[in-house]
């Protein structure tokens, strides 16, 4: 399947479920290296976790959400990799996002295994606090953005930041360009901030891979919000994340979702150009309305369809989604 002379997916099968809302087969990416499709309840409908044999025992990133199901889908990867769960050495997370992170407690707990994350992603969550977390609090938020009383009081009650705290403490908070310490193989950290403050993603100097978490997804534009505990311009850090993966333009990418592929610049070409349209349809609704609040500018914003029929929790990502818009304008100006 290509999607232009310089972006191309790296596996046919995965491009063919994913056009068919359907859960692909555990692929072999590489000796040594396995996708690991683990099913969610979402319109994305899966997340891969990816699975190394490395030397020290078997290494995980991301794993996924937690329940019988995920774990069912986990030990059909493992059996196939013909791998032993229970060895199983360390989990890497590249963000606290659920379909990420969920998972990694209850392996951790049935095997030993270490978990790692981003010193930066468990910087912010370490840093919250009580009275940030209450429902008065999260509507508060949403008020400041515009939105009227009885929706700034549903997306309170949508909100996950208070969750992020339930999970376990990391062994290993990971720095950008650190080598993860994993005997036999060259894993690099880069920190890649704009979905989540501490976005990482892995490049596998060995088998020249990028495990890409959410950062770059090949049909997708990351969902890039302004959060309250973040960096004040999440999008213009999104935006330098994206140049500093350059240098692994040459690299197969592994995003979590979707389907693997060739084709980085090209696909980060893409993105720039979606989100300098984006901003540019931003922009146009602030100059006719200087005193748009985010609410206002999300209500008039181009949508996959009418603000006004999202359920609450899309109403509220594209709310945020357009703050961070609103605020990369401001930090430029």
């Amino acid at each position: 399947m290509t999607l232009s002379a310089q972006f191309v997916a790296t596996n046919g099968v995965q491009a063919e479920a994913w056009s068919r809302r359907a859960l692909p087969p555990v692929d072999r990416v590489r000796d040594g290296v396995w996708a690991v499709p683990v099913p969610l309840d979402l319109p994305i409908r899966f997340t891969y976790a990816y699975l190394i044999d490395s030397p020290g025992g078997p290494l995980l990133i991301d794993p996924g959400v937690a329940g019988p199901t995920a774990q069912a889908a986990l030990e059909k990867g493992f059996a196939e990799a013909g791998l032993d769960l229970r060895g199983l050495q360390g989990i890497v997370v590249t963000h606290y996002h659920f379909d990420h992170w969920e998972g990694a407690d209850e392996l951790a707990a049935r095997t030993g295994a270490w978990i790692a994350i981003g010193e930066h992603e468990q910087g912010w969550v370490d840093g919250l606090r009580d009275e940030e977390l209450t429902p008065e609090a999260a509507a508060a938020r949403f008020r400041a953005h515009g939105a009227p009383e009885a929706h700034a009081v549903a997306f309170a009650g949508v909100e996950d930041y208070r969750f992020t705290r339930d999970r376990a403490a990391p062994a290993h908070r990971l720095r950008d360009g650190e080598i993860l310490p994993v005997s036999g193989e060259r894993l690099r950290v880069l920190w890649t901030p704009g979905h989540s403050p501490g976005h990482i993603c892995l490049y596998d100097e060995r088998r020249e891979l990028l495990f890409s978490g959410d950062h770059v997804l090949p049909r997708i534009t990351p969902h890039v919000a302004l959060n309250p505990f973040g960096g004040d311009d999440p999008l213009g850090q999104y935006l330098d994340s994206l140049e500093a993966l350059l240098p692994y333009a040459h690299a197969e990418v592994l995003p979590a979702h979707e389907y693997r592929f060739r084709g980085l610049r090209a696909r980060i070409g893409q993105l720039k150009a979606g989100i300098a349209d984006r901003l540019d349809e931003v922009a146009a609704a602030t100059a006719a309305d200087p005193d748009a609040s985010a609410w206002d500018v999300a209500r008039r914003l181009t949508w996959s369809r009418p603000f006004e029929s999202f359920e609450t929790p899309s109403q509220r990502m594209a709310l945020v989604e357009s703050a961070a818009h609103l605020a990369h304008l401001r930090a430029r100006a």
